[in-house]
């Protein structure tokens, strides 16, 4: 699947390097100031750039028509993707990401455009084998799971939490509402597992969390956005997502997108077992809902008498 920010013909200094011979040397010269600044030159208007580098609007329109893209629009959004990638904090990207004009409309658009390019680009970019060992752990292991996530990432991780409980026993989340890590980690054995999230930006916590399983001997799995987070280095198996966004802040549609394929895999290798458990989740909640019925409402034969 490709999203219209990343088509086959790539990012524009691929399509400079390809297509620079069928320029004009108006364009040539556009071009050449481009593959300088870029991503950066793409962050003001077509007018706005047509002007500082000596040429007209409709030049600059021309250029990239000829490169491939639908519109200016377009290559803005590539390059305030590709920004955004490089900056850690939601205030450093808030100017690239809001300090243009834009209607609402584009808001909406632009963030269907980035959680498209978000997953293409998880999916294009994956361990398959890291993946493989990831959900083989979840599925077969014999010890307990714990899953830790801080900050922006605890709901993605609450969600895989919940959803791998019904598909294996000892699921344990390390979060908000959790019992205390540090009192956790007083049992860790090295059939234990632990997986965790590391989105920038990075936190120490899950860092000395996953070095103290490491310690014990048990295996560390992680999610993170970047080989160069602290956590990578610690992981047995890692997988990494893309999170970048039309907004100031990280775009976590990715991250759910990989972890509902975890969780169907983990389903998958364990099927004749979720299928029971379910058919037994689903009996727990017709006597559980039940009895909500009979504590909350008179009963039946009394209804409508006083």
């Amino acid at each position: 699947m490709k999203s219209s920010l990343q088509e086959s013909a790539g990012l524009l200094t691929e399509r400079l390097a390809r297509q620079g011979a069928e320029l004009t040397t108006t364009e040539r010269a556009l071009a050449e100031a481009l593959g300088r600044d870029y991503p950066h030159a793409l962050l003001e208007s077509a007018t706005a750039l047509a002007a500082r580098n000596g040429t007209s609007a409709s030049t600059v329109v021309r250029l990239f028509a000829k490169l491939g893209y639908e519109s200016y629009a377009q290559a803005q959004r590539e390059a305030r993707g590709e920004v955004t990638a490089l900056l850690q904090t939601a205030g450093q990207r808030a100017p690239v990401t809001i300090g243009t004009e834009r209607s609402l409309q584009q808001c909406l658009d632009d963030a269907l455009l980035h959680d498209q390019h978000n997953i293409a680009a998880t999916r294009d970019g994956l361990d398959m084998a890291a993946f493989e060992a990831i959900a083989r752990r979840i599925a077969q292991a014999r010890g307990r799971l714990f899953v830790l996530a801080q900050i922006n990432s605890a709901p993605v991780a609450a969600w895989l939490a919940l959803h791998l409980n019904m598909c294996r026993p000892g699921v344990h989340e390390l979060g908000v509402g959790a019992v205390a890590t540090t009192d956790q980690l007083l049992w860790v054995q090295p059939e234990d597992t632990l997986l965790v999230f590391s989105i920038r930006r990075y936190a120490s916590g899950p860092v000395k969390v996953a070095q103290r399983f490491r310690d014990a001997g048990a295996q560390v799995l992680a999610i993170t956005d970047s080989a160069a987070a602290p956590l990578a280095r610690l992981a047995q198996h890692r997988l990494q997502v893309r999170t970048s966004n039309a907004s100031p802040f990280d775009s976590y549609t990715a991250a759910f997108f990989l972890c509902n394929a975890l969780v169907s895999a983990v389903a998958q290798l364990r099927h004749k077992a979720v299928s029971e458990a379910l058919k037994h989740r689903d009996d727990l909640w017709t006597d559980f809902e039940s009895q909500l019925i009979v504590e909350g409402s008179p009963p039946a034969g009394r209804r409508g008498k006083r």
